[in-house]
């Protein structure tokens, strides 16, 4: 059942030794995520908060305490999130009122000293002549001094304020002495700061200025914050601890990263949860704010949904689409998201229809998605699924989704004559199926649905899915007919339109690059009104309230009121008098050189941009009304990036990219454009010099920027081929690392390398073809390494590659193709998707593709596929621990040789997880284990989260940092720690070290790291339960039932609440086979199971009807959950279901032998062991339910399965059988009924290899073969006689007081010897075929004389040797002959002898 591995981004020090050979302080992943993000260009910012994303209409004020989150979007592709720091620390800086002239944006960072022009003639040169000695560091990072900071005044920005001030001729009027300008920290206080007596409330100390001589605006205030001294630590580096509200928390790598897929709109929902996140190539992407994790994903662009009835359907060979916004309207059951795309001006084909002039005329594509608020719960591989998707006839930039009072959603769009349309969205319900009959009906395919309306399913109904059956999406939106709400005049192209719902009545905002008009319409008429305001610049309307809406441009931010004035400018008070609309500004924000920024209030603005000192930060302005009832401004900064000190060029170098070809064996670029071999464990070991051998010799001239492995074919050398920042390529050789060839190029760096075959490619076999970032190929002769020529790229991104004898076929992301003649170098046709397909169809080519999206190859471990101008995602890799740890046990095995040196390997891999899986400082104890008895030691290596396809490299604050991230953060690091320490097992004698180190990490965080920390998430390691390695599969088990054991009876019951409604009994069919529906069964039973007076008695019927729907399942997977269940909650299920069925169903697959295909998982044996538990505490029951099956079975099949599982448990559980064995014996008896010979037939070796088993096993119970005679004693003392032959009973015999302890058949079967110990007493009873017994059938023979009375009774005493329990008589007491008519009793160490 599962199918996704375990997979961890572990991201490394990035630095290496010094040449002196002193360590240098690793870059670990904060320092690396921190650096990243003050080179990343942000392109949009989100918040969220404890009142939701956006304040309510007038809230005036942000609280710093409501702020709970920030989130970046970057040109890259990449998200950084930041969240609230919860330390008790000072406010953060604020500086007040700042000139409007400030200083100018820094450039953006460059890679230092890229070159980028490329020469005519290619050069390729291994002279190290003309080669620098050492490269450069990577770019973008700061070479500014640091020095030690003596407080958190924001330094890097002052010499730039002071500048201003100077400039425009401010001056301090403060006491000389008591500031010290210095232009590299900004101005510092001479005096002492406050004793330790004395501090402010909030931790801070400010100082109001006095007002300039020479200006009318007040100087700028400073607010200096008390900072604990930094110690220097020696050992690993842990993250500073500024007095910011915000701390950076993660960097997000989406599923598809990199040039051309940024972020272009960030929004976050459901209460601060979500964020969602779309790019311009279409992939829709829902993180959880916690951790960054991918909940659900989606690539909009790869195929065309569903129109709503009426709507235009998007042509499916239109793909020069850009995707733009994002709009996000919430309802209680679901979230709806619509999506919009233009067409690209630069790369739509020439058929795209051009319905008017320039972009703006252009039609949009729209994609709406609903997403269950319960969305977290699904599978995932789950994608975002489109719910519609339309052709609109309007710009991108005039539509978007209004809600109405009622909750009802209304889509706008402005088409391309300017009229305004309205169109209603409806979701169409789902149709809730009635609750199946249960179990008479368990093939039925309707289910109660969840009470969500609008829940979505694959077994739901389809009489609203629309006609076309080979698109996907559900096809349940519906769009009421158009209303044109009139027309919106504007001289221009348009270039944003907002639309609120007010009371009834449509208001708006229109604008153009000249001209703003508000609208507004009561579905009678519509008025229009221009604004005068400035519309340069603009790029967005947001209102707050009727009549207050806010202005945002690249550089400020307006607050405008509007109201009705008369001809004279006048404001009307008597709304019922004519007047004007006129739109006045009230307060402006400035904001200076913000790389984004978001509105949060009329009062407050959320901005990100480069300080002069090149380190990102995020700035809160707000607006404030003074004591002078003026508006006044202030800026702070929530965050700040931290600084990094840097050295002289060639004193380090750091990894700029990796190729991991095994975790053994890692090659490394660096900065200086060199190459190393290393390993995981390598790596892990920061303090090791790369030794000669294992480095390149000739360094490239520029970063290392990605590498490639290709073999040569003709002569099984295998090869690097890498690139560097300057565009330039080399070869290396892999064994031993040293240069073959080089050149230089491209303008832009190496992207990927393909290598044709010689079965591919034609005149091209053996060639490499080398693309860059702009699409230009390089073919290069692997053989001889021979430059061969250049294709040129195209303005649209590169997708496919087909080759076909003498051609090349170049597919571009417009929908456009080119087809290159090798033989003429040259293109020679040119031509739109449809003639491509067509071609192609044609045969005889063959697809390389050029995409590179995240992936693990069967290796089990992959390099993060993301440029390497992020230095953190250089540093990281992928690891997927499940056939590692397979590989792992294989391989521990091994004793001899190659395969002893490949176990020493396996084993400093697999110690290098774990000591980057620990937590060192958390318990001393442990800390000592990990080291004393173990060796193992802190690492730098820091662990992140992998989910669909997306990775986040997460920075965690201490040892509980790391456990205080969320619950699947939580779960992942312990699951993979749990299962490498076990397989640590398999290669040195250290389990009870082990198992200590387990329990710990299992039972006791929860008390180490306190009220911060996230428990493993139940849902995350209910996937893993299913698991089919056994080493995940354990301690995912292990970490369940700790999980579950830990739950405080509030959250029992949440947890069941949420979960119920997913539970298999109540959904169809096909959604019973979802990973969602195990997962629900697997939390509610077990919790069921242990603690089910807490549950209602509703959702215990539930639950016990779901177990018995999985036992029915054909999946071993399922049917191994509820197996387990009912060996856990037995008791439980049984007085809400059939218990009889429920254990004739366990007994069907106890008999079982048949192996599943689809799972390593045989369930016979899980069913052969609940069986024996339920046995144990449900004997009665159990008996009787056997007992019934045996004389009355479905079927002769059910009954030959049923004696198969009664001789496991004679063999299992001798004792639980003991009470009922007669009953047992009468129905195996009874079941050879000679007069029923085809089921005689069919049970008479079941029934002989139970009796076989029977006798081996009950001292009490004795065969004669050839008399076909039966004797069972009783536990009230009598002797019972069964005819085999005739499947009867033939008499009983009494006259033992006490429980038999033995019985025995003599030889010639005419004697039957008894013992009962408690009464010291043997006695004689004949038993053979008599003349009597033709008189009187089913009458005991006669004894010798009168009565019935045993012909024999002979006493004993053995004093103490004759007490023992009934497990001790099973094995002490025994019958042996010794001649016809002398018999030896054994009981332990004695031996009587008696004569009969």
């Amino acid at each position: 059942m599962n199918s996704v591995p375990l997979v961890l981004p572990f991201t490394l020090a990035s630095s290496t030794l010094e040449p002196e050979g002193h360590p240098d302080t690793p870059l670990c992943s904060h320092v690396l995520v921190n650096e990243a993000s003050s080179i990343a260009n942000v392109t949009c910012i989100t918040h969220w908060s404890k009142t939701g994303p956006t304040p309510s209409p007038g809230q005036q004020n942000v609280s710093f305490d409501a702020l709970e989150g920030v989130a970046l979007g970057c040109e890259d592709g990449t998200l950084y999130l930041l969240h609230q720091n919860h330390r008790d620390s000072p406010l953060p800086v604020t500086i007040e009122k700042p000139l409007s002239s400030g200083s100018p944006s820094p450039p953006p960072a460059r890679r230092a000293g890229r070159s980028r022009s490329r020469p005519r003639t290619p050069t390729s040169s291994l002279s190290p002549l003309s080669l620098s000695s050492r490269a450069r560091a990577v770019s973008g990072i700061s070479d500014e001094p640091v020095q030690a900071p003596k407080n958190y005044v924001d330094f890097d920005e002052e010499p730039e304020k002071l500048k201003e001030m100077l400039k425009g001729g401010s001056r301090d009027t403060a006491p000389p002495d008591r500031f010290t300008l210095s232009f590299d920290r900004g101005p510092v206080e001479r005096q002492p700061l406050l004793s330790k007596g004395l501090s402010s409330p909030t931790g801070s100390v400010r100082w109001s200025e006095a007002k300039s001589l020479l200006s009318a605006t007040h100087s700028p205030a400073l607010s200096i914050a008390s900072l604990p001294s930094l110690a220097s630590h020696s050992g690993l580096p842990s993250p500073s601890h500024p007095p910011y509200h915000l701390s950076l928390g993660c960097h997000i790598f989406p599923p598809r990263s990199g040039v051309g897929n940024a972020v272009v709109e960030l929004h976050s929902f459901a209460n601060g949860r979500y964020l969602a996140s779309l790019q311009s190539q279409g992939d829709l992407s829902i993180f959880a704010v916690k951790d960054g994790s991918c909940i659900l994903s989606s690539q909009i662009g790869s195929h065309v949904g569903v129109p709503p009835p009426g709507a235009k359907e998007v042509p499916s060979h239109e793909a020069a689409w850009t995707w733009r916004r994002l709009f996000i309207h919430e309802t209680a059951e679901s979230s709806i998201l619509l999506a919009c795309a233009s067409l690209d001006e630069g790369l739509a084909s020439q058929s795209s229809p051009d319905n008017g002039e320039g972009n703006g005329r252009r039609p949009s594509r729209v994609a709406l998605f609903e997403l269950r608020n319960d969305a977290e719960r699904g599978d995932d591989e789950r994608l975002l699924d489109k719910s519609a998707e339309w052709l609109v006839d309007g710009p991108s930039v005039g539509l978007g989704l209004c809600a109405d009072g009622d909750d009802s959603l209304n889509f706008f769009y402005v088409d391309l004559s300017n009229h305004l349309i309205l169109q209603r969205v409806v979701l169409v319900p789902t149709v809730i199926q009635s609750e199946p009959d249960f179990p008479e009906d368990s093939s039925s395919n309707g289910a109660l649905a969840s009470l969500n309306p609008f829940k979505t399913g694959h077994g739901h109904s389809q009489e609203h899915l629309a006609p076309s059956e080979d698109r996907k999406g559900s096809g349940r939106i519906l769009l009421e007919d158009l209303v044109d709400v009139g027309e919106l005049k504007l001289d221009h192209v348009l270039r944003g339109v907002q639309v609120r719902s007010a009371k009834e009545r449509i208001r708006g905002a229109v604008w153009s690059d000249s001209d703003l008009y508000g609208f507004e319409y009561d579905s009678r008429r519509l008025l229009i009104h221009r604004l005068e305001i400035a519309c340069e610049g603009l790029k967005n309307i947001t209102w707050f309230g009727l009549d207050t809406y806010c202005a945002v441009y690249s550089d400020r931010v307006d607050i405008l009121r509007q109201r009705l004035v008369d001809s004279n400018n006048d404001r009307v008070v008597d709304k019922r008098s004519p007047g004007f609309p006129h739109a006045h500004v009230i307060a402006t924000t400035p904001i200076h050189a913000a790389q984004a920024l978001r509105l949060l209030s009329p009062t407050a603005v959320l901005s990100t941009a480069i300080s002069s000192g090149r380190r990102r930060k995020v700035v809160l302005h707000t607006t404030v009304t003074s004591a002078e009832n003026r508006k006044e401004w202030t800026s702070t900064n929530l965050w700040k990036s931290n600084k990094k000190e840097t050295k002289p060029a060639g004193v380090n170098k750091r990894i700029t990219c990796m190729l991991p070809l095994e975790l053994t064996q890692f090659i490394l670029g660096y900065s200086d454009g060199t190459l190393t071999r290393s390993s995981f464990a390598g790596l892990v070991r920061t303090n090791v010099e790369p030794s000669p051998e294992d480095s390149s010799d000739i360094p490239l001239n520029a970063y290392m920027v990605c590498l490639h492995l290709t073999q040569n074919d003709r002569t099984g050398e295998r090869l690097i081929v890498g690139g560097a920042d300057d565009g330039s390529v080399a070869i290396w050789s892999l064994e031993t690392l040293k240069m073959l060839a080089r050149w230089t190029l491209f303008i832009s760096p190496l992207e990927r390398v393909l290598h044709l075959r010689h079965d591919k490619g034609g005149p091209l076999r053996g060639c490499l073809l080398c693309i860059s970032g702009d699409g230009t190929i390089a073919v290069i002769a692997l053989d001889e390494y021979h430059f061969l020529y250049m294709v040129p790229g195209a303005p649209a991104p590169l997708s496919k590659i087909f080759t076909s004898g003498d051609n090349l076929l170049l597919s571009y992301r417009d929908d456009r193709a080119r087809l290159w003649d090798v033989k003429t170098l040259e293109f020679w046709r040119s031509m739109n998707a449809e003639k491509a397909e067509e071609l192609l169809g044609k045969g005889g080519w063959t697809e390389l593709s050029v995409s590179s999206p995240i992936h693990l190859p069967p290796a089990g471990h992959a390099p993060m596929t993301l440029p390497t101008v992020s230095p953190d995602a250089a540093s990281t890799i992928l690891v997927d621990l499940e056939p590692f740890l397979a590989r792992a046990i294989s391989i521990s095995k091994s004793t001899a040789g190659d395969e002893n040196k490949a176990r020493v390997r396996t084993a400093g891999t697999l110690r290098a997880l774990i000591q980057t899986l620990l937590t060192p400082g958390l318990n001393t104890d442990i800390d000592s284990i990990c080291k004393d008895k173990l060796g193992l030691f802190p690492s730098p290596v820091s662990v992140g989260q992998h989910r669909n396809g997306s990775s986040s490299v997460i920075i965690s604050e201490g040892p509980q940092g790391s456990w205080s991230v969320s619950g699947e953060a939580s779960a992942s690091r312990a699951l993979a720690l749990i299962a490498c320490l076990r397989v640590l097992t398999y290669f040195e004698e250290v389990a009870e070290h082990v198992n200590m180190i387990i329990t710990f990490y299992a039972t006791s965080l929860s008390h180490t790291v306190g009220k911060a920390y996230a428990p493993p998430s139940l849902p995350f390691l209910a996937k893993w339960w299913f698991d089919v390695t056994g080493e995940l599969r354990l301690a995912a088990r292990t970490l369940f039932d700790a999980g579950v054991a830990g739950l405080t009876d509030e959250e029992t019951v949440s947890l069941v609440e949420r979960w119920q409604h997913s539970l298999p009994f109540l959904l169809s069919e096909s959604e019973r086979r979802s990973s969602v529906a195990a997962k629900a069964l697997l939390l509610c039973g077990f919790v069921a199971a242990g603690q089910h007076e807490l549950l209602s008695t509703s959702a215990l019927n539930i639950i016990s009807k779901s177990v018995m729907v999985y036992l029915h399942e054909s999946d071993a997977s399922r049917k191994a959950l509820a197996i387990d269940l009912c060996s856990r909650g037995f008791d439980v299920w049984q007085h809400y279901i059939d218990a009889m069925e429920m254990l004739r169903c366990l007994f069907s697959l106890a008999a079982s032998v048949k192996k599943e295909s689809i799972s390593a998982q045989n369930v016979g044996p899980q069913a052969r062991q609940a069986v024996l538990h339920i046995v144990s505490h449900n004997t009665a029951l159990f008996m009787t339910t056997l007992s019934l099956d045996i004389l009355h079975p479905q079927s002769l099949e059910h009954r030959k399965s049923v004696m198969q599982l009664v001789a496991f448990l004679i063999r299992k559980k001798p004792l639980v059988i003991h009470p009922n064995l007669p009953k047992l014996v009468e129905a195996v008896v009874k079941s050879l009924d000679p007069n029923s010979t085809s089921n005689r037939d069919a049970v008479l070796d079941a029934a002989t290899e139970i009796l076989g088993h029977v006798v081996k096993t009950f001292p009490t119970v004795d065969f004669h073969m050839a008399s076909q005679r039966l004797a069972v004693g009783t536990s009230e003392g009598a002797i019972v006689m069964y005819d085999l032959k005739t499947a009867t009973r033939l008499y009983v015999l009494e006259s033992h007081k006490k429980a038999p302890a033995a019985c025995s058949f003599s030889p010639d079967g005419r004697r039957l010897v008894t013992v009962s110990l408690d009464e010291g007493l043997v006695l004689v009873w004949k038993v053979g075929t008599s003349f009597t017994s033709f008189f009187y059938p089913g009458a005991p023979p006669r004894q010798g004389h009168g009565g019935s009375e045993p012909y024999k009774s002979l006493s004993f005493n053995v004093g103490d040797e004759a007490v023992m329990n009934l497990a001790e008589t099973l094995e002490n007491v025994r019958f042996e002959w010794a001649a016809e008519r002398s018999v030896q009793l054994k009981i332990r160490g004695v031996t009587l002898t008696f004569s009969t």
